[in-house]
């Protein structure tokens, strides 16, 4: 029987397959961009990295399907999100946006001593960040409503 540990690294693993697809065969994916963030998850001040996918779901630009994978590290256990996130751009006219927004994440624990944990939360998610040029960098604060809620902040670049 798999762990949700074992699970969680298949399922990243297959994350990783498609998003190095979709960076190869660029052209096919037009519209998606592709990113990448880092910063802390607050509850055990886990530093983390993270990959994720943006693409615009309306014709205005307004609304955002933003799915991401997070590695969270800690002395005595890691943490790996999986997310499917979506968010509204405020405003979409400037340079910069506002955003707010939210979606389901499914949340591996992989402790040193004692069980690996899985469970599933909320994304509570706003953020403010560059929406023209070849790099645009952004800052984005989370909130993860689940068993175990934690405050996560997150700096990142988006291509």
């Amino acid at each position: 029987m798999r762990t949700p540990v074992s699970l969680s690294r298949r399922i990243v693993g297959i994350l990783a397959l498609v998003v190095g697809a979709a960076l190869v065969s660029a052209p096919a994916f037009a519209g998606v961009d592709f990113g990448g963030r880092a910063g802390a998850y607050t509850d055990e001040t886990r530093a983390f990295f993270g990959a994720e996918l943006l693409t615009s779901l309306d014709d205005k630009h307004s609304w955002y399907a933003n799915p991401n994978v997070e590695f969270a590290f800690a002395d005595t256990s890691d943490l790996t999100t999986l997310n499917g996130d979506f968010h509204y751009d405020i405003d979409t006219r400037g340079r910069y946006a506002v955003w707010f927004g939210g979606g389901p994440a499914v949340l591996f624990t992989d402790r040193e001593l004692g069980d690996d944990d899985s469970d599933v939360g909320l994304n509570l998610i706003a953020g403010f960040g560059a929406k023209r040029g070849d790099a645009r960098p952004y800052f984005q604060g989370k909130v993860i409503v689940a068993d175990d809620p934690t405050a996560v902040v997150a700096v990142g670049v988006r291509f």
